[in-house]
């Protein structure tokens, strides 16, 4: 190694170091990949997965993850299993007792992994892959010491750009950034089934209202006002000729009801059946929240709407989307690496990003997804 100092100084030992990484990861039979919650975050790996089975198509690549969001590795093609962190972790990525870092440890010994991706910036997880004997473990350098293969943690930079990044760093790329959803031939047929029974026959837009909800989080403030969405319904149904369904949990059927859709199938849906309907929509009309990132991974064209959050930060990628986004004096106050449990409210007590969003924004979003002009291809971008 001095020999290569001197011969080319720091840049080759630096090349020399990270061709010898390679070296050693191309021959890991087994990778894992670590991100516990929640749905719309494990969609922004699914990049950085496509991208390390391109560049290691020999690996068996496994999903560790939470109850709450095991559907989305589920429907990775590139995934061969997910195994399914126990509590505490599978919310919070934070072990709080001896007990429950045991428990870690145990499910993640059992594995048999050689490699560990960690897409968390805590060094709870890449800790425990230590200690469970996994001797590679890539992750940001936030997570140092316990990660032996390191990458900065770029708080600005996108959250699937930085996947890509972290990747990278062993030698993962060129697999595009198009979030990622395989729906099954099952879930297509139950779809269009319940499209028929709900009468949705031709063309429809799903609106979803709600969002922001995640277990032991509720954030209320990345939800544009309902009456603004009835306003956008009437658009979509008076002035473009669409059907509309309004989607949502079952908690926020009563919500969904009142935007006056065609249909309200909130609560009416798992996760897999969702992403199969919203497959088949012409558009998807949402807040910043896991059902917007569901529509996006199955292809469907999206406006998503923010206030607390930056677009910059988290927007779907590709050309088949718009945000819409008001840009107030206090925007963003709210940043997805630095989220608190419990109730997450305006911290200045005016809601302004969301009240004051103007409808006609929204609906010039959407005249640009489906009534392009003959030379205009849509491009992703602000309608402010």
């Amino acid at each position: 190694m001095r020999a290569t100092l001197r011969a080319g100084g720091l840049k080759t030992y630096c090349i020399a170091a990270i061709n010898t990484i390679i070296w050693c990861i191309r021959m890991f039979n087994r990778i894992a990949f670590l991100k516990l919650c929640c749905p719309g975050d494990l969609l922004f790996t699914t990049p950085a997965v496509r991208a390390m089975k391109k560049s290691f198509p020999e690996s068996e690549l496994l999903y560790v993850c939470g109850e709450y969001s095991r559907f989305v590795p589920e429907h990775n093609p590139h995934i061969t299993a997910t195994s399914i962190m126990p509590p505490p972790f599978e919310m919070t990525g934070r072990f709080r007792t001896i007990r429950a870092l045991a428990s870690g440890i145990k499910a993640l010994a059992a594995q048999k992994i050689d490699l560990v991706v960690s897409f968390h910036r805590s060094p709870a997880l890449a800790t425990m892959a230590r200690l469970a004997g996994i001797k590679q473990v890539l992750g940001f350098d936030t997570s140092r010491p316990p990660a032996t293969i390191s990458v900065p943690f770029d708080s600005k930079a996108h959250e699937v750009k930085r996947y890509l990044k972290l990747v990278s760093a062993i030698g993962a790329s060129g697999a595009g950034e198009e979030l990622e959803y395989e729906t099954s031939t099952r879930e297509d047929e139950e779809a269009e089934l319940l499209l028929r029974v709900s009468g949705i026959f031709g063309p429809f837009a799903a609106i979803a209202p709600g969002g922001g909800e995640n277990p032991g989080t509720r954030m209320e403030i990345k939800r544009w006002p309902a009456a603004k969405y009835k306003e956008v319904v009437s658009y979509l149904k008076t002035k473009l000729g669409l059907q509309t369904i309004a989607v949502g949990s079952p908690q926020e059927m009563a919500l969904a009801d009142s935007i006056g859709a065609d249909r309200n199938l909130a609560g009416k849906t798992t996760f897999p059946l969702l992403a199969a309907i919203l497959k088949r929509a012409a558009i998807f009309i949402g807040n910043d929240s896991g059902p917007l990132y569901l529509a996006s991974a199955v292809g469907t064209k999206t406006v998503g709407i923010y206030g607390p959050s930056s677009p910059d930060l988290v927007a779907p990628p590709g050309r088949a989307h718009i945000s819409v986004i008001n840009r107030v004096g206090c925007h963003p106050c709210y940043h997805p690496d630095k989220l608190s449990r419990g109730e997450v409210s305006c911290p200045i007590g005016t809601w302004a990003c969301m009240l004051t969003l103007r409808t006609e924004h929204v609906v010039d979003a959407i005249g640009k997804l489906l009534l392009p002009a003959p030379d205009a291809i849509p491009q992703q971008g602000n309608v402010r």
